[in-house]
């Protein structure tokens, strides 16, 4: 799946592309891909599942409290963008190598189903 909205010139491209395999053990060692699917597409039918807000809403929560800061979030939303992961579901989509919400996804796309990760507007915070 390809995300047209990160398509977008970036002036930093070479920044980004040097820093991308740093950035990627690191979110790696942060287990991002995995809690973002756990939030995402939960493993027991119990849990519900978290809605994609269209933004980094789940990815900048779990990766705060990995104790990464804003300069931090910043390169690694880049890096993130520029793989096609343009929201928290996007990152599951394009740029983690497998998931369950990606093979949830083509399951229920064989069967005929439409499975894509809702994208819910996020709430109002007043600005």
């Amino acid at each position: 799946m390809v995300c047209f909205t990160c398509m977008e010139t970036d002036p930093d491209h070479d920044l980004i592309s040097s820093i991308t395999p740093d950035v990627m053990t690191c979110l790696e060692r942060s287990e991002l891909f995995r809690k973002l699917d756990d939030l995402l597409c939960p493993e027991g039918p119990s849990q519900p599942r978290a809605d994609c807000s269209g933004d980094y809403q789940l990815s900048k929560s779990i990766l705060q409290t990995a104790g990464f800061d804003s300069f931090e979030l910043t390169d690694i939303f880049g890096v993130l963008g520029s793989q096609g992961g343009c929201c928290d579901c996007e990152i599951l989509y394009n740029v983690a190598e497998s998931s369950r919400l990606k093979a949830d996804y083509w399951r229920n796309r064989a069967e005929g189903l439409n499975a894509r990760a809702r994208h819910v507007s996020p709430p109002d915070r007043g600005q």
